[in-house]
C-alpha cells in the first residue's frame, strides 16, 4: 500500500511538473492585427497624418518625445548650439544601422534633410545648410535663430532615411524596406487597404517584441466584432461618438484607454467683420462661453476645457492660462461697453454633426448676451475653403497640433493663409515669433506675455480637446502609456 502511495505522489509531482514545464514553454505571441482609419497617401513625407503615423514607427529621429513629452535622444548622443542658436551640432550614437544591417552614418542625415529642403517641407525653411563633417557629426546651419528646432527634430517628417537605398532604387513611397525605425514594410496591399510590417532586427532601442504586423485601413465588420472575434488585437483613435464604443466599454477581454486628442476645437470670428473687429464682443464671446456645458452637450463630457491651444502635449506650454473665462455677468458688461449693446445676429458655419452639437450648445449660451446664432452646416472642404479664404462669418473649426511645436501656432496670428481671424493686429504671432530665438527664460517671458494677450484680444474662442480611445485586448502590453493618437509600435508587448 504505502508503495502504492508513493508512486502516486511520484506520479503527481511528475505530472506537475511536466505541467510547469509545458506552460513556461507555452510561446509568446509575436504578431500583432491593428485597426487604424488614418491611412496614408504614400510612405516618402507626405504631409497626411496618415504618413506621419506610419513614419513613427518606420523611421528613427535624431531624437523623440517619451510619454512624458520629454524630448530624448533617439539616434543622436547629444548635441551643441552656438549663442544665438543658429547653429546646431549633433553627435550620433555608435554602431547605428538601417534595417538591412548597413551603417547609418552622418551622410544619410545629411543626405535626407538635404533632400527634404529641395522638396520645400515646413520643417526645413529656416534650414540653411547641412553639413556631414564626420560620420557622426551633423551641422545644421539656420537662416534665423530657433530655440525649437530640438523639439522640431522629434517630429515624424524630420526622420533619417538611408542614402543608398534611396539612390540604390528602393521605392520609398510604396516598399521602404531599408528604414531606420522599429518596422520595415513588407509588402502593401492597396486594393485591401492593408500593410505588412516587418521588425527591424538593428533598431536603436533593440528588436522590437512585436515582429509581425498587419496594419488594417478598412474593416468589413464593426471594430468591436473584430476585436472580439480575435480579427484584431488594437484599435486606435475611436471617437467618443464611434458606435462600437458603448459596447467595447462593457466588454470583457478589452481595455480602452482614453486621452485628449491633438485637435484644438474652436471658434474662428471673421474681424473683417464689424462686430467682431470690436475687442467687447469678442471678449463677450469668450466670457459667455460655458466649456464644460459645451464639452458636455457636444461630446458626452469627453473632453477638456482649451481656451487656448496651450496644453502640456506642446513645447511652449505654460501653467496658468489655460482656465475657462466663462463670466456671464462680466460677459454682459462687455457686451454693454461695445458699440452692439443690443446685440447681432452670428452666421455660424460647421462640418459635421459633431459640429451641429457644438452650435446649438452655443446659440443657447449666446442668446444671454443678446446674439442669435443662426447655424449653417457646410460640406467641410467648403467650411476650410471659406475660412481661408476669409468668405465667412463665424466657423466652428479644428486645428492639428500633431507637431507638438507652439511654432506650429504663430501661422494662425500672421499675416497668410492660415490668418483665420483676418485681424491687422500680428503683435502675438510677432512674440511668438521672437520666443523662437531666445534663451529660456526670456522665451518664457515672450510666451506670457502672447497667451495673456490672447486671452485679452481672443482673436479665437477656444473650445476644447475631445476625448479619444484607443482600444486592445487584454494579454497586449504597452511599456509606455498612450499619450497621442500616433501609436507606436515598438511599444506593444505580450504577457506570458
Amino acid at each position: 500500500m504505502k508503495k502504492k502511495i508513493v508512486a502516486l505522489m511520484l506520479a503527481a509531482a511528475m505530472s506537475l511538473s511536466f505541467g510547469a514545464a509545458f506552460a513556461e514553454e507555452k510561446p509568446v505571441r509575436t504578431d500583432l492585427k491593428i485597426y487604424t482609419d488614418l491611412e496614408p497617401k504614400d510612405l516618402d513625407k507626405d504631409v497626411s497624418v496618415g504618413t506621419a503615423v506610419m513614419f513613427r514607427n518606420l523611421y528613427g529621429n535624431l531624437y523623440r518625445l517619451d510619454s512624458n513629452n520629454r524630448i530624448v535622444p533617439e539616434l543622436a548622443e547629444g548635441y551643441t548650439v552656438n549663442d544665438d542658436c543658429t547653429v546646431y551640432t549633433f553627435t550620433l550614437k555608435e554602431g547605428l544601422r538601417f534595417s538591412d544591417g548597413s551603417p547609418l552614418t552622418a551622410e544619410d542625415v545629411r543626405y535626407t534633410y538635404t533632400r527634404d529642403m529641395e522638396a520645400k517641407l515646413d520643417y526645413y525653411t529656416t534650414f540653411e545648410s547641412v553639413e556631414a563633417p564626420d560620420e557622426r557629426t551633423v551641422v545644421i546651419t539656420l537662416k534665423e535663430p530657433n530655440n525649437s528646432l530640438l523639439p522640431d527634430m522629434t517630429a515624424e517628417h524630420m526622420a533619417v532615411m538611408s542614402k543608398a537605398a534611396i539612390e540604390g532604387g528602393m521605392d520609398v513611397a510604396n516598399l521602404p524596406t531599408v528604414t531606420s525605425g522599429a518596422y520595415t514594410v513588407e509588402k502593401w496591399d492597396k486594393e485591401n487597404h492593408t500593410i505588412y510590417l516587418k521588425s527591424n532586427p538593428y533598431f536603436v532601442n533593440g528588436e522590437p517584441a512585436i515582429r509581425d504586423v498587419v496594419v488594417y485601413h478598412k474593416l468589413k465588420g464593426s471594430i468591436a466584432d473584430a476585436l472580439l472575434n480575435g480579427t484584431l488585437d488594437y484599435a486606435s483613435d475611436l471617437s467618443n461618438d464611434a458606435e462600437d464604443l458603448p459596447l467595447l466599454k462593457l466588454a470583457e477581454g478589452i481595455d480602452l484607454m482614453p486621452y485628449d486628442n491633438c485637435s484644438w476645437n474652436f471658434i474662428a470670428l471673421n474681424q473683417e467683420k464689424p462686430h467682431y473687429a470690436d475687442d467687447n464682443v469678442r471678449r463677450a464671446i469668450a466670457c459667455a462661453l460655458d466649456l464644460d456645458y459645451i464639452i458636455s452637450a457636444a461630446v458626452d463630457g469627453q473632453g477638456t476645457p482649451a481656451p487656448l491651444m496651450t496644453t502640456g502635449a506642446i513645447t511652449g506650454y505654460l501653467p496658468g492660462f489655460n482656465d475657462s473665462p466663462y463670466d456671464v455677468k462680466k460677459a454682459r458688461e462687455y457686451m454693454a461697453a461695445s458699440a452692439f449693446p443690443d446685440g447681432f445676429t452670428m452666421t455660424l458655419e460647421i462640418g459635421d454633426a459633431s459640429g451641429q452639437k457644438v452650435a446649438e450648445a452655443v446659440k443657447t449660451l449666446l442668446k444671454e448676451i443678446k446674439i442669435e446664432v443662426e447655424i449653417v452646416p457646410e460640406d467641410g472642404y467648403v467650411l476650410v475653403e471659406n475660412a481661408l479664404s476669409g468668405q465667412y462669418d463665424a466657423a466652428f473649426l479644428s486645428y492639428s497640433m500633431y507637431s507638438g511645436q507652439i511654432s506650429h501656432v504663430i501661422p494662425l496670428f500672421s499675416n497668410g493663409e492660415l490668418h483665420l481671424s483676418r485681424g491687422n493686429d500680428t503683435e502675438i504671432g510677432d512674440l511668438l515669433q521672437r520666443s523662437l530665438g531666445v534663451d529660456a527664460e526670456e522665451r518664457d517671458e515672450l510666451l506670457k506675455q502672447a497667451y495673456t494677450m490672447m486671452r485679452d484680444k481672443w482673436s479665437y474662442i477656444g473650445l476644447f480637446w475631445v476625448t479619444v480611445y484607443d482600444a486592445k485586448v487584454e494579454g497586449l502590453e504597452l511599456t509606455e502609456p498612450v499619450v497621442s493618437e500616433k501609436y507606436i509600435l515598438s511599444n506593444m508587448y505580450w504577457a506570458n
